[in-house]
C-alpha cells in the first residue's frame, strides 16, 4: 500500500560546516546533451548547484562539444570520445546523472552505461538514458545505487505495459529506486511506495523533469540514501514548483521559475 509523502518521511538537512570545502558537497557527473538538446544538462546542472552541489561537470560527446553554449560560468563543460576519457573524467565523483539531452539511437551509450554500472557509482538515469537502460534490464544484474526517473510513457516503453504503476516491482526487485513522474508522483524501492501529490499543472512543461534529475542526484551525491535523494528532491521540486506558481501563474510557468525557487523551498523545509 502507497503512503503520501510528508515532512516526517524527509531526511534532516544538517547545516554546513564551516572548515570545508566544494568537494565535501558533492562532485557531481552529468552526461547528456546533443545538438538540438542542450538545454536539458543545462537544467539540471543550474538545478543541482541550487541545490548544493559543490562542484558540477556536463560531459559531452566531442563531436558536439562545439556547438555547446554554457549559459551558466560555474557549470564546467568538457568533452569525451570513448570510454578511456570517460574514466578519467570520473575520478572523484561523487554521483553521476546520465541520459537528459542524450541521443537514443547512439551506440556510445549502451557502453557508457556498462561501465556506470560496472563502476557502481551512486547512479541517475533519466530521458533518453532510460532507452540505453531497457536494452540492460533482461540481463542478471542489481541496480542497488540507481535512481530511474521516467514519466509515464518512458515507464510504459520500459516495462512494456500500459500501467506502470502496478508493475513498479519488477523494477524494485532488482534493487533500483523509481521516481515515476506524472500530475502526482510516485517514489518506490524495494521497501517503500510513497506518492507526493504537491504539484500543479504549471509544471507540466518542457525541463521540469531535468530540473527534477539535477535535484535528486544533488542529494545523492551529498552522501543521502537513494531513497533518501528521490523523496526529498520530489519534494523540493514540487515546493518550488508551487511557489513560482504562486508568481508566475500555471499558464506561465517554466523549468528555470522552478530552479530559481529551490533555495526558498530548501530554506522553508529547514524551518518546518
Amino acid at each position: 500500500m502507497e503512503k503520501k509523502l510528508g515532512l516526517n518521511d524527509l531526511p534532516k538537512l544538517t547545516p554546513r560546516i564551516k572548515q570545508t570545502n566544494k568537494y565535501d558537497y558533492g562532485n557531481i557527473l552529468i552526461i547528456g546533451g546533443s545538438v538540438g538538446y542542450f538545454g536539458a544538462p543545462a537544467l539540471s546542472a543550474l538545478a543541482a548547484y541550487r541545490t548544493g552541489s559543490g562542484l558540477v561537470t556536463v560531459l559531452v560527446q566531442k563531436k558536439d562539444y562545439p556547438f555547446y553554449q554554457n549559459q551558466n560560468p560555474e557549470v564546467m563543460v568538457r568533452p569525451y570520445e570513448n570510454l578511456h576519457d570517460l574514466n578519467e573524467v570520473l575520478l572523484k565523483k561523487d554521483a553521476v546523472l546520465f541520459g537528459p539531452g542524450l541521443r537514443g539511437d547512439d551506440s556510445l551509450n549502451e557502453d557508457v552505461l556498462w561501465l556506470l554500472l560496472q563502476k557502481n557509482i551512486p547512479l541517475v538515469i533519466d530521458a533518453s538514458g532510460l532507452t540505453t537502460l531497457k536494452r540492460l534490464l533482461d540481463e542478471d544484474r542489481r541496480f542497488d545505487q540507481v535512481i530511474i526517473t521516467p514519466h509515464l510513457g518512458e515507464a510504459k516503453r520500459l516495462l512494456d505495459t500500459e500501467e506502470p504503476q502496478k508493475e513498479i516491482d519488477r523494477l524494485t526487485q532488482k534493487g533500483m529506486t523509481v521516481v515515476l513522474k506524472g500530475a502526482d508522483v510516485w517514489i518506490a524501492d524495494p521497501k517503500n511506495l510513497f506518492v507526493a501529490d504537491r504539484g500543479n499543472p504549471g509544471m507540466a512543461t518542457a525541463g521540469s523533469g531535468d530540473v527534477l534529475a539535477g535535484i535528486i542526484v544533488s542529494y545523492l551525491g551529498q552522501k543521502k540514501l537513494p531513497i533518501e535523494a528521490a523523496q526529498i528532491g520530489v519534494y523540493i521540486h514540487q515546493s518550488a514548483g508551487g511557489l513560482a506558481k504562486d508568481e508566475v501563474g500555471e499558464d506561465s510557468l517554466m523549468a528555470s521559475d522552478i530552479i530559481r525557487y529551490i533555495p526558498k523551498a530548501i530554506q522553508e523545509l529547514k524551518e518546518k
